[in-house]
Order: structure tokens, then C-alpha cells, then sequence
């Protein structure tokens, strides 16, 4: 098994996570990755270069995927109530 470093320029943060750099991009200025936890800047000067934390954007990216499918399901399950309602 590859083994990760930790924190990884964009670039390559990109790759592991099977993003486009655009998206990633935009999930950091849209405030969907957090500061200090997803991404840093590597110099700790605003307009320094940005390193990404690969396991915290996966765990965020594993708990977000579980609150969306539960959010699915609710809504699943509310439909097929009103459908079975509605005979």
C-alpha cells in the first residue's frame, strides 16, 4: 500500500483525491474546506504557497458523503409514505 504525506501541494492534492485543481480551489475560497484543518499556507503568510491535508478532506469527504445518503434515504422514504398515502 502507497503511503500518503500528510500535507500536499495542490497539485497533487488534486490527484489523491480524484478532484480537478479548479474544484479544489473553489472548495477552499467557498470556505467548504476549513482553514487550518483541510489547508494551510505552507509559509503561514496569507499569499503563501497552499498545502492540502489529505486525511482530513478524506474524513470530511466520508462523513459528508454518509449525512448526504441519509439525507437521500429520509427522502426516500417520505415519498414512497405519501405515494402508498395517495392509494
Amino acid at each position: 500500500m502507497k503511503t500518503t504525506t500528510e500535507w500536499v501541494h495542490e497539485p497533487e492534492a488534486a490527484k489523491l483525491l480524484a478532484l480537478k485543481q479548479p474544484t479544489l480551489r473553489n472548495m477552499r475560497r467557498e470556505r467548504r474546506l476549513e482553514a487550518g484543518t483541510h489547508w494551510v499556507y505552507a509559509t503561514g503568510y496569507v499569499g503563501g504557497p497552499v498545502v492540502y491535508c489529505i486525511p482530513a478532506i478524506r474524513e470530511m469527504q466520508r462523513q459528508r458523503t454518509i449525512e448526504a445518503v441519509q439525507k437521500e434515504d429520509e427522502r426516500r422514504k417520505a415519498e414512497l409514505q405519501l405515494r402508498q398515502q395517495a392509494t
